[in-house]
């Protein structure tokens, strides 16, 4: 599983932008009050991410896990990867490195920026402007994107594993198949949902991410083939507007976009302006699939972790 954009790959995708967001240019870190009701408690927002790998061991492939502990605060931004079941003390870290460093790119009117997923924090800030929201900037030379993003809480007290046949409720690590049905989350256990509100509108993918050799034309005959396409939308983005990007509505009411970019057509996330992302929060009406875990959740997953697996 790749940390990457707000649950874009992993879940986070998420997460995970943000990951690396850095301070103000004189490499101060920007706060906001100190309103302690949400998970930004004094200026500080902690929250962890389990990750399954496929590790290697003796030859033969198994899974392991690792964990990424994220913690923004005054003294700035602080990222701790770990392994918690693995071939070696460093089999998590070494997974990561052997992935290689790709990138993500934001494309929108007059807008490109491409950026390292190692989340240079020259490229990434963050404001905090209350106990659970922030602001953030991606920026470059040329261009920056501005979004302000909300954090919903989701308390895990006594939530236990999905059923196989459920319809609601919130899936969390949990859900794995070695993990007794009878376990259940400690009082005070919360996971965290990020939805985005951007300035701008725009598209996101990474540099992993689904792609084809085709045109923009070609991707848009493929999906009408097989798809309902409502609300189709072809336009140029780019720093020069030099790109084709083409996003349609599907029959569950969802975006579907891609962008053509280096002679490949990229599976790609839509964001629009001013509208705040329709993330599922309702685990009463669906299933919420929540990833970001508190330090109380955490510990807790941690030790099922070593003790089950």
């Amino acid at each position: 599983m790749k940390i990457n954009k707000l649950y874009a790959s992993i879940a986070l995708t998420s997460a995970l932008l943000l990951t690396g967001c850095g301070g103000d240019d004189d490499g101060e870190y920007i706060v906001g009050n100190n309103d302690n009701t949400g998970p930004i408690i004094n200026n500080e927002l902690n929250y962890t991410v389990f990750d399954a790998f496929t590790d290697v061991s003796n030859d033969e492939y198994i899974e392991g896990w690792g964990k990424l502990a994220y913690k923004f605060s005054n003294s700035g931004f602080t990222e701790t990867i770990s392994t918690i079941v693995g071939s070696s003390a460093t089999a998590y870290q070494n997974s990561r490195d052997d992935e290689g460093n790709n990138s993500n790119y934001y494309v929108g009117n007059k807008v490109f920026i491409k950026v390292s997923d190692e989340f240079d924090n020259r490229f990434y800030k963050l404001k905090f402007t209350d106990s659970d929201s922030f602001e953030s900037r991606i920026q470059t030379d040329n261009a920056a994107i501005d979004s302000v993003y909300d954090i919903e809480t989701l308390d895990l007290s006594g939530i236990k594993k999905l059923a196989n046949n459920a319809d609601t409720g919130i899936s969390t690590v949990l859900d794995y198949d070695y993990f007794p049905d009878n376990l259940a989350f400690p009082t005070g256990s919360q996971c965290y949902i990020f939805q985005e509100t951007p300035s701008q509108s725009y598209y996101y993918f990474y540099q992993q991410a689904s792609r084809e050799e085709i045109t923009i034309n070609e991707w848009i005959a493929e999906q009408k083939q097989g798809n309902v396409v409502k609300n189709l939308v072809q336009e140029k983005v780019g720093l020069n507007n030099e790109l084709s990007a083409a996003r349609y509505t599907d029959e569950d009411g969802n975006i579907v976009a891609a962008v053509e970019y280096n002679g490949l057509v990229y599976d790609s996330d839509f964001y629009q302006k001013g509208v705040k992302e329709d993330s599922d929060t309702d685990f009463t009406a669906d299933i919420v699939d929540c990833d970001l875990y508190n330090t109380v959740a955490a510990d807790f997953i941690e030790a099922q972790i070593k003790a089950n697996y």
